[in-house]
């Protein structure tokens, strides 16, 4: 199983002569853009019904717009896949409300990131802390707010610190990011 991490160095394979593989943080990052293209072909339904869903409980639109892709990196079945695939729910859902019901112009994805989005869209320092302080149960359930605020606001950002942050199994290093960025735009606001 390949479990997203932040960016290291290749690692090399054997049957590939020696070649570097794809790092954690570049599967992340191609499956990210993978799922990017499947939402904006998605119809406005589906987009909703993702927005609206409880990601601890995948609706079938989630598994209509990811299998194909997460099939490539996530175990066949059992546990971990399920438990894989709720974290990924969250970053759908994230993207699926960014995107809006015009899915097509790209909504609000791709812009600064998290963090300095969370800044320059006044979101509060507290509701931030709350986030970087939060147990993987919590996440879904504060990354829907947060989202909805940047949503709220017009502010685009980036989904790659906050997949570092749902995704990884140590988020430390998303952690640090995420209030780098924050407290370096928030007193430029």
């Amino acid at each position: 199983m390949t479990e997203p991490d932040q960016k290291e160095a290749p690692e090399t394979d054997a049957t590939s002569g020696g070649a570097p593989t794809e790092s954690r943080a570049d599967v992340r990052s191609r499956v990210l853009g993978a799922l990017r293209h499947a939402l904006e072909r998605a119809d406005p339904g589906v987009l909703a019904r993702l927005r609206r869903a409880d990601p601890r409980s995948p609706p079938p639109d989630f598994f209509r717009v990811s299998v194909d892709v997460l099939d490539e990196i996530l175990p066949g079945r059992g546990p971990i896949r399920d438990e894989q695939e709720t974290r990924w729910a969250v970053i759908v859902q994230a993207m699926a409300m960014a995107l809006g019901t015009n899915a097509k112009s790209g909504g609000l994805l791709g812009g600064a990131p998290f963090g300095k989005a969370l800044a320059t869209a006044g979101v509060a320092e507290m509701r931030m802390l709350r986030l970087l302080e939060a147990e993987a149960d919590q996440l879904p359930a504060l990354t829907r707010q947060l989202v909805s605020q940047l949503v709220s606001r017009g502010e685009p950002f980036s989904v790659g610190d906050l997949a570092a942050l749902v995704l990884d199994r140590d988020p430390e290093r998303a952690r640090r990011e995420i209030a780098r960025n924050f407290y370096r735009h928030l007193e430029s606001n």
